[in-house]
C-alpha cells in the first residue's frame, strides 16, 4: 500500500545494525526477507491496521496459505512483548509497533516481529552486475532422506549421503537458483584482489595480491574461505571457489559432506 505511513507512528525504523529504515518501504514480503517456495508467496501488497487495542501493523499474506477454518476462533494477543497466536504463522508475516511513539523505535525492541525474517532489504553483498547476496552463513546439513524429500521442491537433482552441507545452504537459500552461479563467484573474486583482475567462473587465477580488510569490507571472510554456488557436479559433488591470499580456484572435486565451506543466498 501507498499508505502505510498513515498506519505507523513515525518514518523509520531503526534496524539491528542502526541504519535507518522507511516505513513506507515496506511494500511487500520480499522487505519482510520471506522467500517464495512451492508453499509460500509473499509478493502481494502488505497492508497496514491498527488493532482494538491500538497497535500498528504492517501485515504480509502468504497467499499460497490453505484458507483459515471459518468456524474456528482465531486469538491474536502479546506476553513479555512477544506475539501470541493459536492460527497458523504460515499465512501472514508481520511487524508490529510496541511502545508507542516512544524513540528510538529500535528493530526487536520498540518493534517486533511476527514470523518474519528480518526488516528491509537481505542485500548484504552487492555485484556490479546488480546481484545482491545475503551474509556468508555456515551451513546446517541435511541428512539423505531430508534431502530425498525437498529435491524437488529445491532443484537439487540427487541426494547421497546424510551430513550433506551444499544441500544444507540450497535449504536456507530456498533452492539451487537463490545460491550464486560460478560466474558470481568469479566476480566475488576480482572484487577481493588488487586491481579487481578478471576471473572467469571457473578459472583458477594465481600471483594474486590480497590486501587486509578488503573481504570483510564486502561482507565476506579474511581468506581463506570457500564459498558454495548452486552448480551441483557429478556423483556426490557440487561446485565452490576457494578463496587465498594469493591465488583463487573454483572445483567441484569436494564432496557435499565437507563442512568447510560457506554460503549465501541471492537477496533482494
Amino acid at each position: 500500500s501507498s499508505k502505510l505511513r498513515e498506519c505507523w507512528p513515525y518514518d523509520t525504523i531503526t534496524l539491528k545494525d542502526g541504519k535507518e529504515y522507511e516505513v513506507t518501504k515496506l511494500q511487500t514480503g520480499k522487505q519482510f526477507q520471506m522467500k517464495d517456495s512451492e508453499t509460500a508467496d509473499y509478493s502481494s501488497p502488505n497492508i497496514g491496521i491498527i488493532t482494538g487495542d491500538g497497535t500498528p501493523m504492517i501485515l504480509s499474506y502468504n497467499t499460497k496459505c490453505e484458507a483459515l477454518d471459518p468456524v474456528k476462533t482465531y486469538s491474536w494477543s502479546t506476553e513479555d512483548n512477544k506475539p501470541v497466536t493459536n492460527a497458523t504463522s504460515n499465512c501472514v508475516a508481520a511487524v508490529f509497533e510496541i511502545n508507542g511513539k516512544k524513540k528510538p523505535n529500535k528493530q526487536n525492541e520498540d518493534v517486533a516481529l511476527f514470523n518474519a525474517n528480518g526488516l528491509g532489504s537481505s542485500c548484504a553483498i552487492k555485484l556490479d552486475n546488480g546481484k545482491c547476496f545475503t551474509s556468508v552463513f555456515t551451513p546446517t546439513p541435511l541428512t539423505k532422506a531430508e534431502c530425498e524429500a525437498r529435491k524437488s521442491e529445491l532443484g537439487i537433482k540427487e541426494c547421497y549421503y546424510d551430513n550433506d552441507y551444499w544441500a544444507g545452504a540450497v535449504k536456507q537459500c530456498g533452492g539451487v537458483n537463490n545460491l550464486p552461479t560460478m560466474a558470481d563467484l568469479g566476480k566475488i573474486a576480482s572484487a577481493i584482489y588488487e586491481g579487481n583482475p578478471t576471473v572467469g567462473a571457473y578459472n583458477i587465477v594465481k600471483n594474486l595480491t590480497y590486501i587486509s580488510g578488503t573481504a570483510t569490507s564486502l561482507g565476506l571472510p579474511e581468506p581463506t574461505f570457500y564459498l558454495w554456488s548452486g552448480e551441483e557436479g557429478l556423483d556426490n559433488r557440487a561446485y565452490r571457489r576457494g578463496f587465498y591470499p594469493t591465488y583463487t580456484y573454483s572445483d567441484d572435486y569436494n564432496s557435499r559432506i565437507y563442512s568447510g565451506v560457506q554460503a549465501f543466498c541471492l537477496g533482494d
